[in-house]
């Protein structure tokens, strides 16, 4: 189909950060093989109570979550760095664990994760990050052990958000908005 704007419906969609919950589950199909590349091994029957969220491509956000003041979206501007991000949504909180601070990128079905001593960048002792929209940032309440699961748990909180806050937003748009808790403990990881 096409729109108003100069593209296709499938040119506005963000086909990279799109996912699909089903029973409480992130499935991992990427949309972005499935209808750009044609790739039908991501082509799947779709369930009633199945969640399907596409984001918009025009849209551009850094999601920041986990130990900080009011874990949410940050509107992308070219020069929008870790710490700006951070201290536009309140800051860190007193129990966050600063020296491990990630940066999700890319596809949610791969993504890629850095992690940065968030400690050393606001010291001095090491240069401010800049950020890419649809980043996600997680300040962390505790140290993890295990890089595969600490990312597979940002995705699935950031995934979870997404999906409880768009319920919220479809029911009413005064209604508060679901805040993640998610800690990275020993026992986890």
């Amino acid at each position: 189909s096409t729109t108003g704007v100069g593209g296709t419906t499938l040119d506005l969609a963000d086909l990279r950060h799109s996912f699909l919950i089903r029973d409480g589950q992130l499935l991992p199909i990427n949309f972005y093989e499935l209808l750009r590349e044609g790739n039908m091994a991501h082509n799947i029957y779709l369930l009633p109570e199945d969640f399907v969220f596409v984001p918009s491509a025009l849209s551009q956000e850094i999601y920041v979550i986990g130990a900080v003041g009011r874990s949410g979206s940050v509107p992308y501007s070219d020069n929008l760095t870790l710490v700006a991000a951070i201290s536009s949504r309140g800051g860190t909180a007193g129990q966050a664990y600063l020296s491990h601070v990630a940066i999700v990128r890319g596809s949610l079905a791969e993504p890629r994760i850095a992690i940065v001593n968030y400690r050393d960048i606001i010291r001095g002792r090491a240069l401010d990050v800049r950020l890419h929209p649809r980043d996600i940032v997680y300040v962390p309440f505790s140290p993890y052990r295990t890089l595969n699961r600490y990312a597979n748990m940002i995705v699935r909180s950031f995934v979870r958000i997404v999906a409880a806050n768009e319920g919220v937003r479809a029911v009413s748009d005064s209604a508060p908005l679901v805040r993640p808790s998610v800690p990275v403990g020993d026992g986890d990881n």
